[in-house]
């Protein structure tokens, strides 16, 4: 009985340890549990955000922002930042701004680039800070209102996130371009511009696709593989400086698919018209111009004498005469009457 007993029982017993060590491990968090992929989504406050503003637009009879993804991952992305650094910026590590960041990711921003675009970005933070909390913040700054009141914007998205207790929002609002891209023109018999450069590896060539301005007048390129502001400014016939100050940019980094404002529109100016003043009897209607005083230096002529005073000075001078010669005959005539 015993012998059978026991040999039921171990082998239930080791079954049973089997089973119960195998479910019990099974209770722990699995190390490799985060190595899983997961599918990106913006988190409930940061929807709530987007929320009260178009809350807010409502009661000021504007349509709603609609919510975009490249928008939401790039406010995600720079709340993320700011939070790491506890440094509340519109500046990211690399200093790029709002905008910058938004094209960047992918965002096509709509306007002039050089003012900044159709683009705005709030940003708040504080303790236990609501998404009504951030609103009701940016309420009382026009400048941070106009961006949640824009007649402009068309696009939103925003991040929230927490660190050492403090919260932080980040609101991007704005309108991406509608104008197609930009194509490439024949240049020199041929749609690429090359520009040959020496090296110590050789003589290489540089590609520049040249992009026809719009009917506005301005000119728009993509940046492609390998080229930089100074290929791009010798293509185009600009400077880097000029490049920089039309798109707002501050160091002289570009990327590939980057849309550059390359050329604006050039207001026409009057010239006025010279007037020209016809001389009678010349041929030709010629512009005259007014004679030039030339200082000339002339003797004055000293006054003469009336006729008087010289004809009376030859009649003293014939008496004188007379009198020398009859003085010399009178000599004359007592020397001979001596001898």
């Amino acid at each position: 009985m015993n012998r059978l007993f026991f040999g039921i029982l171990i082998p239930l017993l080791f079954l049973a340890l089997r089973y119960g060590s195998v479910h019990a491990f099974g209770l722990l968090p699995s190390e490799r549990a985060d190595a899983q992929p997961r599918q990106f989504s913006p988190n409930s406050s940061a929807l709530d955000l987007i929320a009260e503003v178009n809350t807010l637009r409502a009661e000021n009879h504007l349509p709603p922002y609609q919510v975009n993804s490249i928008l939401m991952s790039n406010a995600q992305s720079h709340a993320d930042y700011i939070a790491s650094t506890g440094i509340v910026t519109q500046f990211d590590a690399n200093g790029l701004r709002p905008y910058q960041r938004a094209i960047e990711a992918g965002y096509s921003v709509a306007g002039d680039l050089s003012l900044g675009g159709f683009f705005g970005e709030n940003i708040h933070s504080g303790a236990n800070l609501s998404p009504a909390g951030a609103v009701t913040f940016w309420k009382g700054d026009a400048s941070q209102l106009n961006k949640m009141l824009s007649l402009d914007f068309k696009d939103v998205g925003a991040g929230m996130a927490i660190a050492n207790g403090v919260t932080y929002y980040v609101l991007d609002a704005g309108s991406e371009s509608e104008v197609p891209a930009a194509t490439s023109t024949p240049a020199f018999s041929s749609s690429e511009f090359i520009i040959s450069t020496a090296g110590a590896a050789g003589t290489q060539a540089v590609v520049v696709l040249i992009s026809t301005p719009f009917e506005n007048g301005e000119i728009y390129h993509v940046v492609q593989k390998d080229e930089g502001l100074w290929s791009i400014a010798i293509a185009y016939d600009t400077t880097i400086e000029d490049l920089k100050r039309l798109n707002g940019l501050v160091t002289d980094e570009i990327f590939e698919g980057q849309t550059l404002l390359v050329g604006k529109p050039v207001l026409a100016t009057t010239t006025p018209t010279p007037v020209i003043t016809a001389t009678f009897g010349i041929p030709t209607s010629t512009a005259t111009r007014p004679a030039t005083l030339t200082p000339t230096s002339t003797s004055t002529p000293l006054p003469k004498a009336p006729a008087s005073l010289q004809s009376g000075g030859m009649v003293v001078g014939v008496i004188i005469m007379i009198a020398l010669l009859a003085a010399g005959l009178g000599s004359l005539l007592g020397r001979k009457k001596v001898k």
